[in-house]
């Protein structure tokens, strides 16, 4: 359990880099769809450089409904959702967004997986939770209120979440059956080709060639995270007595993570009062949730 949480953490590290380096590599003049597939293809290509096996294409057919749910539901509905939602809010804002991963990943392990369910602590830690994350989600990072465009994107980075928190259950109700590394080519390549094709229908064909060094930089930068974080998060979801709920709290540490290196990176956002406070009661509810149990029977003992 405790190796579980470790991946969750380190992955949740590595995520909170995402979203300033996903809005610098689209400022170069170019769409969602496209960079998403280049991305993905590209650390599908890696991942199955080292994973390659003799027996592969069995494995797939054998685990097939896994796999489907891989690569349509988790990369292409839920990633399709979060590069244009990425793209319609500013970077502290989609950080935070994606924050509400673990709220709704949680209630989805209650009412889906087999042995993950809701205490009086969790409850409590969920509501905390929600307060801060409303402080934050409430304003845009200037202060003012969202508009149109701003909604649409908290809606889309929305369901990006419940897509991918279906996945994550199915793959923790897999546990030790596939390979995580296995996993994370197989979703990456064949998710980053769908992807990819589709953004071509709908967005055209933007070369990759010839751009600022900046670009490559962001992109470089994507592929790396990917390869790390989506296998350590699968060698979470697969540790012996990880819950899903408790592995996807861990993920608090990305919106709080991510809101400052897009204050830092992003000339254009900086922080508010609503935003840290937001920040202060994540922290909150984080110690209420793992250590609930341990706080209650201390003040019982001081009774």
């Amino acid at each position: 359990m405790k190796k579980g949480l470790l991946y969750a953490i380190l992955a949740s590290i590595l995520w909170a880099i995402v979203n300033p380096f996903i809005k610098q590599g689209l400022s170069y003049d170019f769409t969602p769809m496209n960079f998403a597939g280049i991305r993905f293809i590209s650390v599908g290509i890696l991942l199955f450089a080292y994973i390659w096996h003799k027996g592969m294409w069995q494995e797939i057919k054998q685990h097939k409904k896994l796999f489907l749910n891989l690569i349509f539901i988790n990369m292409f509905m839920g990633y399709t959702a979060f590069y244009f939602g990425v793209d319609f809010v500013s970077g502290a804002i989609s950080s935070i967004i994606m924050g509400m991963t673990p709220l709704i990943n949680v209630l989805l392990a209650h009412l889906l997986a087999s042995d993950d369910k809701l205490n009086g602590h969790k409850i409590v830690s969920l509501i905390v939770s929600l307060v801060g994350l409303l402080l934050i989600v409430g304003m845009g990072s200037d202060g003012k209120p969202l508009d149109w465009k701003g909604i649409t994107g908290i809606v889309l980075l929305l369901l990006s979440i419940v897509f991918q928190g279906y996945s994550a259950i199915s793959v923790s109700e897999e546990k030790g059956k596939v390979n995580p590394i296995f996993l994370n080519a197989v979703q990456m390549f064949f998710g980053g080709v769908l992807i990819y094709v589709v953004g071509l229908s709908t967005e055209g064909y933007h070369t990759f060639v010839g751009k600022p060094i900046g670009f490559y930089i962001s992109l470089g930068i994507l592929v790396f995270i990917s390869v790390f974080a989506f296998s350590f998060w699968f060698m979470a979801l697969q540790s012996k007595g990880a819950k899903v709920s408790d592995i996807n709290m861990c993920r608090l540490i990305n919106p709080i993570l991510g809101a400052i290196l897009s204050w830092m990176m992003l000339a254009d956002e900086h922080p508010t009062f609503s935003t840290v406070t937001g920040m202060i009661i994540i922290v909150c509810s984080l110690i209420i949730y793992f250590k609930g149990t341990d706080i209650v029977r201390h003040f019982a003992t001081k009774k």
